[in-house]
């Protein structure tokens, strides 16, 4: 019956591979270190609250939907729409709630981010400290 498989549906392929989270992940635990060595120069504490940007891609708008309606139950600001400089792609951004600037709380959060991307296809590009949140 291999004949007829072109008969199937195809499977579509991930926007997310498992290795490309794997790697992403790790850069951006990386990340968050420099960033906040970076803040305790500036004389920002363990216990100062800021908010974060942050930033997804995906290749749908169905995908982008979904993880801006996950993202809304977590009190953040969150829109999404298409990507300026590939329109064939979707970002979701927004801004935290406020956080305690620790690496448990910065990890911890950083985690969640790349699994929920990973959960809804989407992949967790950026963030940074929002400019003026303390």
């Amino acid at each position: 019956m291999e004949i007829l498989s072109f008969l199937k549906p195809k499977k579509k392929k991930r926007f997310v591979s498992e290795n490309d989270f794997i790697t992403n992940q790790d850069k951006q635990f990386r990340l968050s270190i420099e960033s906040l060595v970076g803040l305790r120069d500036a004389g920002v504490e363990e216990e100062d609250e800021l908010k974060i940007d942050y930033f997804f891609y995906t290749d749908t708008l169905e995908k982008s939907e979904k993880l801006e309606g996950e993202i809304q139950k977590l009190g953040y600001i969150v829109n999404h729409g298409s990507a300026s400089h590939d329109k064939s792609l979707f970002v979701i951004s927004g801004r935290t709630t406020e956080m305690k600037m620790m690496h448990e709380t910065l990890k911890e959060w950083i985690g969640a981010m790349c699994d929920l991307g990973y959960k809804y296809d989407c992949s967790f590009d950026s963030w940074r400290i929002a400019p003026g949140s303390k």
